[in-house]
């Protein structure tokens, strides 16, 4: 063995019985923390005015026109056949009236539910591109925190008071509009066709003879309102 080995080991061993030997005094005499050194930034300035991020918004607002005018024309001829139905209230049996009334409020259930599933699938897709964009934004600010030799940073929005030097978002915000100019909103997986609940489904079953009928049963379903569906998106604070 080397004596550079040797020397090694005397040195290690040394190391760890003083270590052994002094560990209750260092405890006590543990170093203090080191003197802060901050920046702050405007996360969310920073996410939705960056490139990416305003991109992102304008990719679902054109996606939200589109289902609008989409579901707009579906309410519409839901709205013809109503008043289809209304007109055909004189002329057609009790019976038939309801059954035709059943099946009306079913394709009104089953607009309704697509418009849930489709905001839903948008608003995964939504969020799934933001969170690239935050990905980008927080490594950017570590970067430029790490430039400055800083320890500590601090959301703007919680600062009272600061003076010049310490907002880095500015220079964040250039870094990445150069290194992250577009994110792709992904398409969402097509939503399915949904069949009427069982309870709807129940309600298109014609009544044994005999069986008493309460007056929620004998109630004309048309008087429910159509209401617009348009893409709703929830941002991020």
């Amino acid at each position: 063995m080397s004596r550079f080995h040797k020397l090694g080991r005397l040195v290690s061993a040394a190391a760890l019985s003083a270590a052994i030997a002094l560990g209750p005094a260092a405890a006590q005499t543990a170093a203090p923390p080191p003197a802060p050194v901050i920046v702050m930034v405007d996360m969310q300035q920073l996410v939705y005015n960056s490139t990416a991020g305003k991109g992102v918004q304008g990719q679902m607002d054109k996606q939200r026109q589109a289902f609008s005018k989409e579901v707009a024309a579906q309410e519409d001829e839901l709205q013809k056949a109503r008043a289809e139905l209304e007109r055909q209230r004189a002329t057609l049996p009790p019976d038939q009236f309801e059954a035709k009334g059943r099946q009306f409020q079913q394709r009104l259930q089953e607009l309704d539910r697509t418009v849930q599933a489709k905001q839903k699938a948008w608003q995964a897709v939504y969020s799934e591109a933001m969170n690239k964009v935050e990905e980008g934004a927080l490594q950017v600010v570590a970067e430029i925190a790490a430039e400055h030799k800083a320890n500590l940073v601090i959301q703007k929005a919680a600062i009272i008071f600061g003076k010049d030097g310490f907002d880095i978002t500015a220079d964040a915000m250039q870094r990445l509009d150069q290194r992250l100019p577009a994110v792709t909103v992904n398409q969402p997986k097509p939503v399915e066709a949904t069949t009427a609940t069982k309870p709807a489904a129940d309600a298109a079953k014609p009544k044994a003879s005999g069986q008493a009928q309460t007056q929620s049963d004998t109630q004309s379903p048309l008087n429910l309102q159509l209401q617009p569906a348009p893409l709703q998106l929830q941002q991020k604070p």
